[in-house]
């Protein structure tokens, strides 16, 4: 499926589909980006009345914004999926985006209308409701309510089933401020939940609306808003679609040392992170020299990375000091994500300790 829409002044291509690389590509999705921010992917069943959220995307989205950039890069995908139950006939999907910077009474959305194939008969009641806010609705959202706050990526308050957190240098995460944070006609969500052919018309907006088939039986969404990413969906594990991209520059091996340490970063539990853009996409290899990376122990990776896709490999992460490349150490796991590797990543066993990557 794919759908080219305005929303505001950005171009989004949005391509859902069990088929990567179905539909065209192009559409840089570039002007305008507002520093980033955070986006949704809702489903309606009552024409619109109501939306249940699919998949929160926090932070970088668009990805490889920067604070106080209007130009977003390249090759970016973001997948979801559509629950097998979800019940079969005429739906509206929407896409839903607060920006990090710009106008604070301004919410963006679109919406497609699509038909849903399989077995399942569910509408989703039980999944969280999709977030409305920078806007004032009569009766239910007053002035200052539901409001994001300039210069910080928002932080759902309910993000639902499927979250992916993007952290941002300089870009920090803010819930909104209190209010009835969801369409009217719902009802507030009583329990937060963790985490083919085509007729085409246009809207006033010079929106691109489709209607589409989706079918719902382990079915994979991907949302692109440049260009196709070669990812076969059923062949990779939950923390290949689920993680925390980290794109900050300074953890590269390249960048001089300073005080910073991943213990502000990761939890004594690892979490699933991704390195992209300037930050490097691996954890650097083999011993190496403290004082870089933006730390004092610089982290380097001493082990093996999985060659088959889907597959998860285990090593040490060794923190250099002076006269020992390996003063301190933990242990990591690795997941080949066909394209990209994904990283469990616990925090460090000592500060200034860092992961260094290149």
């Amino acid at each position: 499926m794919f759908i080219q829409s305005i929303i505001g002044d950005v171009l989004f291509n949005l391509i859902i589909d069990r088929i990567l690389g179905h539909g065209p590509g192009g559409g840089e999705g570039n002007l305008a980006a507002h520093s980033g921010g955070s986006c949704q992917a809702s489903i309606s069943f009552d024409n619109g009345e109501t939306w249940k959220v699919l998949h929160s995307f926090q932070g970088g989205c668009p990805r490889d914004v920067q604070l106080g950039s209007n130009m977003a890069g390249k090759n970016q995908t973001f997948l979801f999926q559509i629950p097998e139950q979800t019940r079969a006939g005429n739906a509206l999907f929407s896409w839903s985006w607060v920006a990090v910077t710009g106008n604070r009474n301004e919410y963006f959305q679109n919406c497609a209308s699509v038909r849903i194939d399989g077995p399942g008969a569910s509408t989703l009641d039980d999944f969280p409701d999709m977030f409305v806010g920078d806007m004032s609705l009569t009766g239910h959202i007053g002035p200052g309510e539901c409001r994001s706050t300039a210069g910080f990526s928002l932080e759902y308050p309910n993000s639902g089933r499927a979250l992916t957190v993007t952290a941002v240098g300089r870009i920090s995460f803010k819930k909104p401020t209190n209010g009835k944070c969801f369409a009217k006609a719902s009802i507030e969500s009583s329990t937060p939940v963790v985490p083919l052919s085509t007729s085409t018309t246009a809207d006033n907006n010079n929106s691109v609306v489709q209607t589409e088939t989706i079918n719902s039986a382990s079915t994979t969404a991907f949302i692109e808003l440049s260009s196709t990413t070669l990812i076969l969906p059923d062949s990779v594990p939950p923390q290949c679609i689920s993680y925390t991209t980290i794109t900050d520059k300074t953890r590269h091996v390249s960048h001089p040392h300073y005080i910073w340490c991943d213990n502000a970063v990761f939890k004594s539990e690892p979490m699933w992170v991704r390195f992209s853009g300037a930050a490097g996409t691996r954890l650097t290899s083999g011993p190496m020299e403290p004082f870089h990376c933006g730390t004092q122990g610089t982290g380097w990776y001493k082990g093996t990375y999985p060659t088959s896709i889907g597959g998860t490999a285990s090593g040490t992460v060794c923190y250099s000091w002076p006269r020992n490349s390996c003063q301190w150490s933990n242990k990591i796991s690795i997941t080949n994500c066909n394209g990209y590797y994904v990283f469990a990543l616990p925090a460090p066993p000592a500060c200034f300790l860092r992961y260094c990557t290149v």
